[in-house]
């Protein structure tokens, strides 16, 4: 029997579920029965086997770029109240909401264009250190004690100008991280929200630092959602194109110019066709579904242990 008031929630509820089969179950079940036949044919191209392992790889590297610069972020937003909290809450929120050619545009702009000021200053700053070395040649005894700190500066200094980041690991890993970063955020911050601060307040209290406090009493506590948010930034990052077309089209790797999954992808659709993406795009969902699956089932494993 169905009472009158429960007729609206059920009617929305059986509207969603058709929603979610139409929209996001029946695409992945038709690309896969379609792609899976040739499965075995696209994990025996080569080519697409570097175009996955350059993506796992640029992937995981954005995933723990997320980790280094999230966890602390998330802690500082969970716990604490300050000034200028909203802006750096919207600033950690922008990359979802830019499109992702424009990310792509900056990364070139910031890290590889004649607007790039970081690297104009320390290349400046490097040159400066050189005319100090030559200056200290005049001086024996001061310039060799000089000498090799100021040249390993100046060497440290150039070789950080001179990464390049158009078409390079370098380039892809910093445009996936500034759009994967934020999921990470979210998901740890929530998960630190729901501790109990008292916990915390307590153990200062008995004297133990910050830092030993998040390692012995919050970690425990969140390190599966830490987890669970760097596998939703791994996997934005393996699903990303856009930022890509413009920063890494293809990637300098092992000597040779690869594309990422996504690209190759694309290439498969533009070059041959729809028959032949499909049988990459299958392959590739499938990859990433097993890696999934096999996170999630490790997770759960560590955590009954």
């Amino acid at each position: 029997m169905v009472y009158a008031g429960e007729l609206p929630l059920r009617v929305a509820l059986a509207v969603s579920i058709l929603i979610l089969l139409l929209l996001i179950v029946y695409p992945i079940v038709l690309l896969i029965t379609l792609g899976s036949a040739q499965l075995a044919s696209a994990l025996s191209v080569g080519s697409f086997i570097d175009a996955i392992e350059v993506t796992v790889i640029m992937s995981t590297l954005s995933a723990l770029v997320a980790i280094v610069m999230g966890t602390p972020l998330a802690y500082l937003l969970a716990r604490y109240e300050f000034r200028f909290k909203q802006i750096l809450d919207s600033i950690i929120d922008i990359p979802i909401m830019v499109p992702h050619i424009i990310v792509g545009i900056m990364i070139v702009l910031a890290f590889a264009s004649r607007y790039n000021i970081i690297f104009n200053t320390l290349n400046l700053v490097a040159h400066k250190l050189m005319l100090i070395d030559a200056a200290l040649s005049r001086y024996g005894l001061l310039h060799a004690l000089l000498s090799p700190v100021v040249n390993a500066l100046v060497n440290l200094l150039t070789g950080i100008t001179g990464i390049r980041f158009v078409n390079t690991l370098w380039g892809a890993v910093a445009a996936v991280a500034f759009l994967s970063s934020t999921y990470y955020i979210r998901v740890v911050e929530a998960a630190i929200s729901m501790v109990n601060p008292e916990m915390e307040i307590v153990a200062r209290t008995l004297g133990a630092s910050p830092s030993r406090v998040f390692v012995s009493i919050t970690l425990p506590k969140v390190w599966k959602a830490m987890a669970n948010g760097a596998l939703l930034s791994w996997a934005r990052s393996v699903s990303e194109a856009g930022a890509l077309f413009i920063v890494a089209y293809s990637i300098y790797f092992n000597g040779n110019y690869i594309y990422p999954a996504s690209v190759y992808i694309y290439e498969s659709y533009v070059g041959v066709g729809l028959a032949n993406a499909v049988k990459y795009s299958a392959a590739l969902l499938i990859i990433v579904l097993i890696i999934f699956v096999a996170y999630r089932v490790a997770l759960g494993i560590k955590r009954g242990g």
